[in-house]
């Protein structure tokens, strides 16, 4: 039998990766594929395995999280190859606290590492340690220089308020420009989908005129069978996302999520970039609902009831009116929602069992404080009282002149503020030229040329910098403010609107809805044992005060059951 001749060809493994969906889409594995191949035949050697990563950052994401890196070690472990070959070494990773070492590792196996591009790294000797940890060194600051660009990029665009490509929102669609960038590619515009844009103002008028949390909403888009972007159901993460969207009210956003190894990560807010003027061609919603919104949605965090010292769970989903709103006027605890059941049998054996909703003073019911008030309050005594009492304000609020105690409110809370903010601004601009100047005068302060010292000018430094920051927290502040009033003014306007239609409008209502109206009115509720306090809103209790020369404070006794 004839003894085959021993191949003298070296094995070689190549690793192609690329780290994004536009390199995939620019079919850059084919190039690094073909160059590599070319490669080998030139060498006299022969391919006996590939590996291939596809849309991996060879800089965020760690060699030990990488499947083909871990392929690779697994498979020189076991000899498979004698030489492994890549386009150039990035594709094999970009960090340099990681990636020299993981070509050494490879190297101590018995490996040759090559590169199409940039020919062998040796290990030989300690000059060839340091040659590629340079590399790396310099591809890593490579990789953080390119991010840095890209991510100013995308801040510029937004700020511009141009859409940065990609899938659009839900909501949203890709039209052609007609435009035609410097590769004579035709660009793309976002326009709205009318078919979605409808599903998007139901979910935001969910929360706006109902009140409804995100669970329900996902809920119901699912039991009516409305498909989600990917085509499949709808998850509370993506109505949540959805309703924190500021596209949605014309303003492109930035920065809204994070990557941290593969996964990403809602930031707040304050870090978001926002486009600085409004896109009315992409406002699905108005700007006054958006924000309202977020501020209904704020209202209930646990954060914010924790610090309201209010119960507010599950309010929505309670059958009682004023559930969040009342509490009990001889503790202060609020009032809850309990359940009166009682089971009874009919003449033909059929068991029924009869529930009726009951207002609770929360803390005399589990023991928190002492109470020399009720256990529980009757629903028809509590709602029929507070309706009739509404009523009497609602027949005065349609005498009410909206459009001129709006316009009075705004002239007496919101052009002082506006001269306010004007002031602070053209005071911090200020200051940061003086921040400037000193900043200037350090160079000439260390050559001897300047009167002041350079301990000296530190100190006046560090103290225009805190000038700067109170200043900013001042002007902070007071947007903030301004924010809130022009809440306040939405709820003014959506008074006047319903106003004139309130009673018929409130009674064909959802009781969600219900509750969303009565939120416009009402401010709080306290019970007693023989009286109900109702306190109305600041707004409503001017607005009367406009036609009756007063302010009126309500006292109602509660109709004997």
């Amino acid at each position: 039998m004839a003894v085959k001749e021993p191949s003298i060809s070296k094995r070689a493994a190549c690793f192609y990766r690329v780290s994004t969906k536009g390199q995939l889409d620019g079919d850059d594995i084919p190039m690094q594929k073909r160059a590599c191949r070319d490669f080998v035949d030139r060498m006299g050697w022969v391919v006996v395995k590939e590996y291939i990563e596809k849309g991996v950052s060879g800089y965020k994401v760690s060699a030990s999280d990488r499947d083909e890196i871990q392929r690779a070690k697994s498979d020189a472990e076991n000899g498979i190859f004698d030489v492994l070959l890549c386009f150039m070494f990035d594709r094999l990773g970009r960090r340099a606290d990681e990636t020299p070492f993981v070509l050494e590792w490879f190297s101590k196996k018995g490996v040759e590492l090559w590169s199409t591009k940039e020919g062998e790294q040796k290990f030989d000797e300690h000059n060839d340690l340091l040659f590629n940890y340079l590399r790396f060194w310099q591809s890593s600051g490579e990789s953080k220089k390119t991010a840095m660009r890209v991510n100013e990029k995308h801040e510029q665009m937004t700020k511009d308020g141009i859409f940065r490509g990609g899938k659009p929102p839900y909501g949203y669609k890709l039209e052609k420009s007609g435009e035609v960038n410097k590769k004579g590619k035709e660009l793309v515009k976002l326009v709205i989908d009318e078919g979605q844009a409808n599903v998007i103002k139901r979910i935001f008028n969910s929360v706006y005129e109902e009140g409804l949390g995100s669970n329900r909403i996902t809920k119901y888009l699912n039991e009516e069978n409305i498909l989600s972007h990917s085509g499949g159901k709808w998850t509370t993460g993506t109505v949540n996302f959805i309703l924190r969207n500021p596209i949605y009210k014309g303003y492109m956003a930035y920065g809204k999520r994070k990557s941290n190894e593969g996964l990403y990560e809602m930031q707040s807010k304050d870090n978001w970039i926002l486009s600085e003027q409004k896109n009315k061609e992409l406002a699905i919603v108005s700007e006054q609902i958006w924000d309202k919104v977020q501020q209904l949605r704020m209202s209930r965090s646990p954060d914010k009831m924790k610090k309201d010292d209010i119960q507010r769970l599950n309010v929505t989903k309670s059958p009682l009116l004023f559930v969040g709103s009342i509490k009990c006027g001889h503790c202060g605890s609020p009032l809850t929602t309990t359940y009166n059941s009682k089971t009874y049998k009919l003449k033909d054996g059929t068991v029924k069992k009869w529930s009726q909703a009951k207002y609770r003073c929360s803390g005399k019911a589990m023991g928190k404080t002492e109470c020399d008030g009720q256990t529980i309050y009757s629903q028809t005594r509590i709602e029929r009282t507070v309706l009739n009492e509404i009523q009497v304000y609602i027949e005065q609020l349609i005498l009410v002149d909206y459009t001129e105690q709006i316009d009075k409110y705004k002239k007496q809370h919101f052009h002082g503020d506006e001269k306010q903010f004007k002031k602070l601004q053209n005071e911090l601009e200020r200051l940061y030229v003086d921040l400037s100047t000193l900043k200037s005068e350090v160079a000439k302060s260390i050559l001897g040329k300047s009167a002041f010292k350079p301990e000296m000018l530190s100190g006046l430094i560090d103290d225009k910098e805190i000038e700067i920051s109170n200043h900013n927290n001042l002007i902070e502040k007071l947007q903030l403010e301004m924010k809130a009033k022009k809440l306040e003014i939405t709820e003014m306007e959506e008074l006047r609107r319903s106003i004139p239609v309130w009673k018929d409008e409130f009674e064909n209502a959802s009781h969600e809805k219900q509750k969303m109206m009565l939120s416009y009115i009402v401010d709080n509720i306290i019970v007693y044992k023989d009286s109900i306090e109702l306190n109305v809103k600041l707004n409503v209790t001017n607005f009367i005060g406009s036609i009756n020369g007063s302010e009126r404070n309500v006292m109602g006794a509660p109709p004997k059951q």
